[in-house]
């Protein structure tokens, strides 16, 4: 079968192709009767009609799509980020596409140009790093656009941030205060992204130089074992010289991937390995219900950005500057 056009909707639906084009894009209201909106409805039911974007943005210079651009759709909180923008932006008719770097900046780069350049009414987007020069040389074109989970030197941009600095002070602080030696730091590489930088500065602020060892872990090529090894080795010195240690995870990815394998191990839980790091959903709390984790709210951030972003749209927010918008993870 044919595709149905708007054509055969107003001929089954008895009317002319402009009533069923001010339909679609709801600019009915006075000019076309009960009656006929009833018939056009059932008509597009009944055909299986789906509307042309492209043709649709050309008439009312908008497509109601908004891109949703994250840094590894691997990460929880990449994926709850979108469930919290994408269910805010279906109240308002807009759908919601996400779209993944992949922890590649080329893929980023690629995205944002082609984002920026096509049909696309606005974007939410969680870049990789946080340089604002560089994130800006990316885009083709200005597009409405609010930035998630970095924080950026610059205005430009709405921000919906986290409270990365402070929390992991105040978490770093309470496992010193219960008496341990060293902290032992899982995260992907530190100077890519402001979060992982306030989160290492945190640490710093309390903990002296020598107490803080770090592994990085690249996304894109890690070798799972060659990190787990890694990790065994510095527990097993630790125990040789009868020190306690915190493992912090920077992410709930590594805290799920590396945890677990230490509990087989009998490495944790007990009394001289402690564990804590950030958590975007229920499922390392369940694992690890003995510890103290850091709960964020992605949901809730991704939720924020899509209001922030409706309001640039919908043009009632028309400043050039804007301050970050918090919100608190906490421990």
């Amino acid at each position: 079968m044919k595709k149905a056009t708007i054509r055969n909707v107003a001929e089954l639906a008895n009317v002319s192709v402009a009533s069923v084009s001010r339909y679609l894009n709801n600019k009915a209201a006075g000019r076309l009767s009960k009656e006929k909106a009833q018939a056009i409805e059932q008509a597009i039911k009944t055909l299986n009609y789906i509307p042309d974007l492209a043709a649709r943005q050309m008439a009312t210079n908008q497509s109601k799509t908004i891109a949703v651009v994250v840094s590894n759709i691997d990460d929880y909180f990449s994926t709850e980020l979108f469930k919290g923008a994408s269910n805010i932006l279906h109240l308002k008719d807009y759908d919601a596409f996400l779209l993944d770097t992949n922890a590649d900046q080329n893929q980023e780069k690629e995205l944002i140009k082609t984002v920026s350049s096509s049909f696309f009414d606005g974007l939410l987007f969680q870049p990789l790093g946080s340089d604002a020069k560089k994130i800006a040389s990316e885009f083709i074109h200005d597009i409405p656009t609010v930035i998630l989970d970095r924080r950026l030197d610059s205005t430009k941009w709405p921000q919906v941030i986290s409270n990365n600095e402070a929390v992991s002070k105040t978490a770093t602080q309470y496992f010193l205060d219960k008496g341990c030696n060293d902290i032992l730091i899982l995260s992907s590489e530190v100077k890519i992204a402001s979060t992982r930088q306030d989160r290492y500065q945190g640490i710093c602020s309390v903990a002296d130089e020598k107490q803080i060892h770090l592994i990085q872990i690249d996304e894109e090529s890690y070798n799972h074992t060659i990190i787990k090894k890694k990790i065994e080795a510095f527990l097993q010195k630790q125990q040789k010289l009868q020190k306690k240690t915190l493992i912090f995870s920077f992410k709930e990815r590594w805290l799920l991937e590396f945890i677990p394998l230490l509990i087989a191990d009998s490495y944790f839980p007990n009394n001289s390995v402690y564990v804590t790091g950030f958590s975007d959903t229920k499922l390392a709390h369940l694992l690890l219900p003995t510890s103290k984790l850091i709960s964020q709210n992605p949901y809730l951030m991704g939720a924020s950005a899509a209001e922030i972003l409706l309001k640039l749209l919908n043009k009632k927010d028309n400043k050039t500057s804007f301050d970050p918008l918090v919100i608190p993870a906490k421990f």
